[in-house]
């Protein structure tokens, strides 16, 4: 948009000439020619900070990054006050992922233009972006002491998330929902904090919510059956990423936790097997589509064809550790069990650090008499256990349960 801008800003006939076919080449990334136009109308403008802009956007996505910095620093400190060319600095600085320097920008540009009222929100997310989230808190906080509005809500919710401030947190992103009850993302929000902390039950109130308001929300689904699996009410959690599956097919999330909770929601295997029927028939090169189909062919006592499709999703990823573990575990069942034990092998080598390829294999190995290659699988199951339930305790340590607050949110 910024481009356009420039195009207004043309003065001579020669610089405007060269400007306008610098800007089209650019815009038409037709990169070589931009610079050469655009260094023609530098020469005949060298004052002209629009000019330099256009070059520090030409040079940074000509790879030349020391004299798109260059161009970028002349065009600031030629005109340091216009909004015009805040605002593509800004946008300059993004894409080079300097999000802390396009924020800076951003903020001074909506000082100097109030009336657009998008400013303030876009600098308040570059800031979150630079992970400088106590900037985007002060920069809300003037923002919403002139207007109240629900974007800027949610993102000091965000903010104060980021900053370690989660009970203040939660209020924020409440009060974005009641000041505009129709925006999906708010909701997604609101329900993934109160799942950070612990209380899967609030989530599905609000995402509930959401979801009379967005029945066609694939991302609100999606996180609806996270919140009913962490609140343990599994059958719902499988139906929402079955209906999830419904609303987007092409949303891989949905049918990995769906694969993953086969034996919590055994009543609704049959629906399940003829969605990933369904997956894989629509995504025959997709080796995670062959990978949830096999998995719940295995449970429906589909061995042969189970077999086949994991046996294909191997072929299709051979890095994907769960295709060999879930091969293992067939073999194991059909007492293939030197078969069994290269599939856990091999699950090992992909992930060493999955605790249940190790009992598995030492299972296995009992089995065909390694008394002492099963013990030391035994040891390093129990060790991994132990490891992987100490550093989930330690990943929630600390985190408070944070609720719904229960009164209306003032400012």
């Amino acid at each position: 948009m910024w481009v356009l801008l420039l195009l207004l800003l043309a003065e001579t006939p020669a610089f405007d000439s060269a400007f306008r076919a610098g800007l089209m080449a650019l815009n038409a990334h037709k990169l070589a020619e931009a610079q050469a136009h655009l260094e023609t109308a530098a020469k005949i403008q060298p004052r002209n900070p629009q000019v330099w802009m256009a070059l520090a956007q030409t040079y940074w996505r000509s790879r030349q990054p020391k004299a798109a910095a260059s161009a970028a620093t002349n065009a600031e400190s030629l005109d340091p006050q216009n909004p015009v060319i805040l605002h593509g600095l800004a946008y300059f600085y993004s894409e080079t992922e300097n999000f802390a320097r396009a924020a800076e920008l951003e903020s001074r540009y909506a000082q100097a233009a109030p009336n657009d009222r998008s400013a303030l929100p876009r600098a308040a997310e570059l800031y979150l972006r630079a992970e400088q989230p106590q900037s985007a808190i002060d920069l809300l906080r003037k923002a919403l002491a002139v207007e109240d509005r629900a974007e800027l809500r949610n993102l000091l919710g965000q903010a104060y998330e980021s900053e370690g401030q989660p009970a203040l947190a939660i209020p924020e992103l409440q009060a974005a929902i009641k000041l505009n009850p129709y925006e999906e993302a708010y909701y997604f929000d609101l329900g993934r904090a109160l799942m950070q902390h612990k209380n899967a039950k609030d989530a599905i109130e609000v995402l509930e919510a959401g979801k009379k308001v967005f029945s066609k929300s694939a991302q609100i689904e999606l996180a609806l059956g996270v919140a009913y699996y962490g609140a343990r009410r599994f059958s719902e959690a499988a139906d929402s990423f079955l209906r999830t599956i419904q609303i987007a097919p092409d949303v891989e999330q949905a049918y990995i936790f769906l694969a993953r909770m086969f034996d919590q929601a055994e009543d609704k295997l049959p629906e399940t097997l003829k969605t990933f029927a369904a997956f894989a028939k629509t995504r025959p090169d997709n080796y995670m589509s062959s990978f949830v189909y096999g998995k719940a062919l295995a449970l429906a006592g589909e061995l042969d064809k189970a077999e086949a499709m994991l046996r294909k999703s191997i072929a299709l990823n051979a890095n994907f550790w769960e295709s060999h573990f879930e091969l293992g575990v067939l073999m194991q069942r059909e007492r293939k069990l030197q078969p069994a034990a290269a599939e856990f092998q091999r699950a090992i080598e992909i992930n060493p650090k999955e605790p249940t390829a190790h009992f598995r294999l030492s299972i296995v190995y009992f089995r065909l008499g390694k008394t002492a290659e099963a013990q030391a699988e035994k040891a390093v199951h129990e060790r991994l256990a132990i490891e992987q339930e100490s550093e989930t305790k330690q990943k929630f340590k600390g985190i408070p349960k944070l609720e719904l607050k229960r009164v209306e949110t003032g400012r």
